[in-house]
């Protein structure tokens, strides 16, 4: 396994990440914060969404997948800008939790689980539906 990469690409078969931020299905106070997060992401990444570098998705008002409660979810492929929005996330999460997992290649099991970062509280997700 070599620890080299290329500037422009990440680290061994990572592709790219995923981030998924979530509220509790009866909390109103904390839908609205997540709803002003995103808001926020679209405007302060702006550009990089524009361009595609950043793909920002649904606003999930209910339990999706291996995701046992609400969610909205992005993605990017740049470790430019996994530089930029992790510490953004780091900085502006609130109390809500966040699951920073990569796309590695090695299946969905290992890049929700044993790859993943979380800020906040981790959420126990329903792994059976990613074996």
């Amino acid at each position: 396994m070599s620890s080299e990469a290329q500037p422009d690409s990440f680290y061994g078969d990572i592709k790219s990440y995923d981030i998924h931020t979530y509220w509790n299905n009866n909390n109103e106070t904390e839908r609205k914060f997540a709803f002003e997060l995103r808001e926020q992401v679209l405007k302060d990444f702006a550009r990089e969404i524009a361009n595609g570098d950043i793909r920002v998705y649904k606003f999930w008002d209910k339990p999706i997948g291996p995701h046992p409660i609400n969610m909205w979810e992005l993605d990017f492929k740049s470790p430019e800008i996994f530089k930029r929005i992790v510490p953004y996330f780091q900085l502006n999460h609130g109390d809500l939790s966040v699951l920073i997992h990569p796309r590695s290649g090695k299946g969905d099991l290992l890049d929700h689980t044993k790859f993943a970062l979380w800020l906040g509280h981790k959420v126990r997700l329903d792994t059976n539906l990613l074996k």
